[in-house]
């Protein structure tokens, strides 16, 4: 199986104004959301037999089966503060019991430089975005 997650244009955020600060994406994000929630389609792709599944950049044949998921929906977003998955690693192989990883090798490089870049992040001091999050207005 692959998916995508295809967003809703409607309410999209703008590029930021101020891409100089390194928090730029995020606080925009807060702003937006403020506002109104954001919102994607997932969409899960089927594979079959004989699709490849060693090679992410190898399409699968167009007529393979597509089903709309349902929606995921952004409607609040919470601090960087401990506890609140700020140091979470998303290892593509830390998978439930009964899913089972593909032979796909870019699966074992993004574990490998993953927990890298967990390591190096979890030794940075933390610097919270200077919005906070509790004083944006619900402009809903």
């Amino acid at each position: 199986m692959r998916w995508i997650a295809v967003p809703d244009k409607r309410g999209a955020p703008a590029v930021p104004a101020h891409q100089d600060d390194p928090n730029h994406l995020f606080d925009d994000l807060i702003r937006v959301v403020a506002r109104q929630p954001l919102r994607c389609r997932l969409i899960l792709t089927i594979g079959v037999p004989g699709d490849p599944t060693n090679d992410a950049t190898r399409p699968w044949p167009s007529s393979t089966r597509s089903i709309d998921a349902g929606a995921i929906t952004i409607n609040a977003v919470q601090t960087e503060a401990p506890g609140n998955g700020r140091d979470i690693n998303f290892d593509p192989l830390v998978l439930p019991d009964g899913i089972a990883p593909s032979d796909d090798p870019l699966l074992s490089a993004r574990s490998a430089v993953y927990a890298r870049s967990f390591t190096r992040r979890a030794g940075e001091p933390k610097q919270p975005s200077a919005i906070d999050v509790a004083q944006v207005p619900d402009e809903r």
